[in-house]
């Protein structure tokens, strides 16, 4: 099997058998001694680094912004989507933001966590008096008051439920 590797995967104590990648921009981010020698390690057991094109960046990055996790996902984040997008691999991550987007694409994804997100569809609601706050928008274009982030599980078909 063919994993995709985040950043918080050299944060603690991981074992996964498999073909192991990761991408510059997750390297890059590795600063701390501790993950910095379990990058080291895997690395000498044959981890690879890769990346995916700018068409499969743009086919992430629209993704998350329908799914409402654009916000919140790092140019890392989106790297290691988009590699995954590109290979066909399995997304490892605890990060539920990187995991509802790979819901959304229908990219496998392993969590590193005992807890899986759920595929939502984040929205900004205003605190004040409900309204959908549209993208770009700090505060409510109507009353003023500040957002609050809602997410919304998506509905299954009941020709999903037959499956």
């Amino acid at each position: 099997m063919q994993y995709i590797l985040d950043a918080s995967f050299f944060f603690a104590e991981n074992h996964l058998e498999g073909d192991l990648w990761t991408t510059p921009e997750v390297a890059d981010e590795i600063r701390d001694h501790v993950s910095k020698m379990r990058f080291e390690v895997l690395t000498a057991e044959g981890l690879k680094i890769g990346g995916a094109s700018p068409a499969e960046f743009a086919a992430v990055e629209a993704a998350a912004e329908k799914s409402g996790d654009l916000r919140v996902l790092s140019k890392t984040d989106i790297s290691v989507i988009a590699f995954a997008l590109a290979t066909g691999a399995t997304v490892v991550s605890g990060d539920f933001a990187v995991q509802n987007v790979c819901r959304h694409m229908k990219i496998q994804v392993k969590s590193l966590l005992s807890k899986t997100a759920k595929k939502k569809v984040w929205k900004l609601l205003c605190s004040g008096c409900g309204a959908e706050i549209p993208a770009g928008e700090a505060d409510c274009p109507i009353c003023g008051a500040p957002p609050k982030k809602r997410g919304t599980e998506k509905a299954v078909s009941a020709k999903q439920k037959r499956r």
